[in-house]
């Protein structure tokens, strides 16, 4: 792949370009962590007596004060370019029509110029049961920083705002932003702002340590989404925008918690906080495990992006959905909602 020189990948790129190379490097190869998300040592247990039938196993589960058809939620990937809007288009049609959670791609460019919007949200009547809207952490420091929440919130139509954190990345980017004092106090402002609508925070694919996640739950967050190591590695895809940037970005090719280590710090240093797992998962029975190990909801990205791209969106979550289901049964579960420890082998 030919990389762009730092002169052409400045603090001068226009957002817009910026995120049509994210979209196109990170459906690409060698951009993901070199460990997987650590579920791979974690085993559901088999049972060949399930005595239920399959069409009897219920994924229903409510979430945020929404029910979904299937623990399942499209994790953040883009918007404000005209590609990004056919690919949310499929996205959102699919989510829609499974009847599962979707949040959108950062809405910073979106608060820039509203016209943006059809490429956040291109048919109002495609609507998924729980809609969050996106915002990174840097953007809710500073007195003005709750607006902003409210506002990309109601631009959307959102069902609440999903906060993400990506500290490496900016780290990484050329044209970074790594201001990160006050973005906490941001966080329990914005909490306040937007209530009683949910904010829920995630990190972009590097883990929420516990100590994270339990102050992120005395900020007031409804939810957290550990988002995990194992999955697409944001400080690679940034180094493939440019050189430097890439001899930065290989020292952390394998930094941060999996997924699973993620999912178990989270739980543990905040019981009764909601946790979504996402972060390398690929199939319904990597949902299934995270699942047991405690999340609410299991989210995916990269295996959708590329869905999305060969128009495919709703054939690969309907299998996702599937696996799902059958896995659930497979333990002896009654249900998706009902697994837990009890069900890993």
């Amino acid at each position: 792949m030919t990389r762009p020189t730092l002169s052409s990948v400045d603090a001068s790129v226009a957002v817009p370009d910026r995120k049509s190379e994210h979209l196109r490097i990170a459906a690409g190869a060698g951009v993901e962590h070199r460990a997987g998300p650590g579920l791979a040592s974690v085993r559901l247990r088999h049972r060949a007596l399930p005595e239920r039938d399959l069409e009897d196993v219920g994924l229903e589960t409510r979430v945020l004060g929404r029910t979904l058809r299937a623990p399942l939620l499209v994790s953040a990937m883009t918007g404000g370019t005209p590609e990004a809007g056919v690919i949310n288009r499929r996205l959102m049609s699919a989510a829609a029509k499974r009847g599962l959670a979707f949040t959108f791609g950062s809405g910073r460019q979106l608060l820039d110029d509203p016209d943006l919007l059809a490429t956040y949200r291109p048919d109002e009547d495609e609507r998924p049961p729980l809609l969050l809207a996106n915002l990174g952490g840097g953007q809710l420091r500073g007195g003005d920083g709750p607006v902003r929440a409210e506002q990309v919130v109601e631009l959307l139509g959102a069902d609440g705002l999903s906060v993400h954190l990506n500290p490496l990345q900016e780290a990484i980017q050329p044209e970074g932003q790594v201001a990160f004092d006050g973005v906490l106090a941001g966080v329990a402002a914005a909490v306040e702002r937007v209530a009683p609508l949910p904010v829920v925070v995630k990190e972009v694919g590097f883990g929420l340590s516990g100590a994270d996640v339990k102050a992120l739950q005395e900020a007031g967050v409804a939810a957290v989404d550990v988002a995990g190591a194992g999955g697409t590695n944001w400080a690679l895809v940034e180094g493939f925008r440019d050189e430097r940037a890439a001899s930065l970005a290989a020292a952390f090719s394998d930094w941060g918690l999996t997924t699973a280590e993620a999912l178990e710090a989270a739980t543990a240093a905040a019981p009764g906080l909601p946790v979504i797992a996402s972060g390398g998962l690929r199939d319904g029975v990597d949902c299934a495990k995270c699942l047991a190990l405690g999340a609410v909801l299991a989210g995916m990205a990269r295996p959708l992006l590329l869905a999305a791209r060969a128009d495919r969106a709703d054939d690969v979550l309907a299998t996702v959905v599937r696996q799902l289901q059958i896995a659930t049964w497979l333990t002896g579960a009654s249900g998706s909602s009902q697994l837990g420890r009890e069900h890993l082998a």
